[in-house]
């Protein structure tokens, strides 16, 4: 393995095509198999299901109020309008991660702004993923605005979602690009590591509504992928990270974690509010006095384990940050 760099200037353009790589052996294939795995090259939706107007459109126990006594007792039309509601945000959110963290990382990759880049099957797998993304946000677009015409729900306007604010937030407090880039790079990780599961959620439900079902299963195949994508980009790019940037990703890698697992309560009592939900501020209060962010909702081993084969949490920096987060 390449020592790291000694300084944070830019990349070397001259990267050998034929490094042996375990990780970008990886990569390779799964560029070369992508025509065979991509939903965007599959015929999966078929466009005779139609909407079942008496199916659920989401999962109860998926919205962070499901056993508050507000919601159980709460008329059926407007619980069900809650439900939609969930579909709407679960899927505005993925166009947030798609747009905002994951699209971005993969141009930083194909302009060659992070070490190792250069590479044409990086760049190729690059190109792939961002078409994968440009899908899935189209396909989410579309079926959120069946649901919103079908359910009364064109006007609703959703406030930004914790994961993108929080990236965002953490990066204005920087100067160095470098850094952006980093806390780009550590959350679109963090985010395809854990959108699989969160994904599975709705695509195994078959008693929700079946577009809605079905669309997320051809999102969730693509994402398996992706999950192994950019944990081997990682694998590629940390080692020739210098070691000021190795010590900066070890603290910021874990704090994706908490803004992932959060339970979106701003976004929640925005939408409440627009659909008169009886009692809403009650009931949203009583979440926020329990957690905000629940980290039982996600399996975070694939990360410790990422960071674990990186080297980051043998070094005090990122024992530090990971317990921290309480991720150890």
């Amino acid at each position: 393995m390449n020592m790291p760099k000694t300084s944070s200037n830019d990349y070397d353009d001259s990267v050998d095509e034929a490094f042996d790589n375990q990780s970008f052996e990886v990569l390779e294939q799964l560029a070369e198999h992508w025509e065979l795995r991509a939903g965007v090259k599959k015929k999966e939706l078929n466009p005779e299901i139609t909407f079942d107007a008496h199916a659920p459109d989401f999962l109860p126990e998926l919205l962070p109020f499901h056993n508050h006594d507000l919601f159980l007792s709460a008329d059926s039309q407007v619980k069900s309008k809650a439900l939609s509601c969930g579909w709407v945000a679960y899927n505005e959110k993925t166009i947030d991660i798609e747009s905002y963290i994951v699209s971005p990382s993969c141009l930083d990759i194909l302009y060659g702004r992070l070490p190792q880049t250069q590479n044409s099957i990086i760049k190729w797998t690059a190109s792939e993923t961002l078409t994968d993304e440009a899908y899935h946000v189209l396909l989410v677009t579309n079926t959120c605005r069946i649901t919103r015409q079908r359910r009364g729900l064109e006007t609703l306007k959703l406030p930004t979602f914790d994961l993108v604010r929080f990236m965002q937030r953490e990066m204005a407090m920087v100067d160095e690009e470098w850094k952006k880039r980093l806390i780009n790079l550590a959350t679109a990780t963090v985010s395809e590591v854990f959108v699989s599961d969160y994904l599975s959620l709705i695509a195994d439900a078959e008693h929700i509504q079946p577009i809605n079902r079905l669309t997320t299963d051809v999102h969730r195949k693509d994402e398996m992928a992706h999950s192994s994508i950019f944990k081997h980009l990682m694998k590629i790019i940390y080692p020739y990270l210098t070691q000021k940037e190795q010590d900066y990703l070890a603290e910021i890698l874990p704090k994706p974690v908490s803004w992932f697992a959060s339970q979106e309560l701003d976004v929640w009592e925005s939408m409440l509010s627009q659909i008169r939900f009886p009692n809403y501020q009650e009931m949203i209060a009583d979440c926020r006095s329990e957690h905000i962010v629940n980290l039982g909702r996600i399996d975070y081993s694939g990360l410790t384990t990422l960071a674990d084969e990186l080297g980051i949490l043998r070094s005090q920096r990122g024992q530090d940050s990971f317990g921290e987060a309480g991720l150890q």
